[in-house]
């Protein structure tokens, strides 16, 4: 696992813009995604480019100042992600994701933290992803 920086901005109003950085074979990486709005309040849509590509996105909980807990669901796959504004959460913040994790079946052997060092903040105009 490599560790991952995650940038998120509101360029409408609505929709969600998300860059992530990340290391792949020692080279920084950015991946740029746009988030659209679904229905209701705190569901977003992530289409991707082939049939059967989107993925529905859940915020499940967040305080809006120190971390969000998304679930991510692609057909009859999810996955749950922790993301934190710095790279340690609380023990009380752990907690709650992972009986999140859970709650929807998943187990510890599943579960991977990200390291908290060796973090990408940048990446050339070849290393992006859009």
């Amino acid at each position: 696992l490599e560790a991952t920086a995650v940038t998120v901005t509101i360029p409408d109003g609505q929709s969600l813009a998300i860059s992530t950085f990340r290391k792949l074979d020692g080279m920084c990486w950015e991946i740029r995604q746009r988030y659209l709005p679904a229905q209701a309040h705190g569901r977003f849509l992530l289409k991707g480019r082939g049939y059967g590509s989107k993925v529905d996105v859940v915020v499940g909980e967040t305080d809006h100042s120190s971390y969000a807990i998304l679930y991510y669901q692609k057909g009859r796959s999810i996955s749950v992600k922790l993301y934190g504004r710095t790279s340690r959460v609380s023990d009380a913040i752990a907690d709650k994701f992972e009986q999140r994790v859970r709650a929807v079946g998943l187990s510890e052997d599943v579960t991977y933290y990200f390291p908290t060092y060796g973090f990408c903040d940048s990446a050339d105009e070849f290393h992006i992803l859009d």
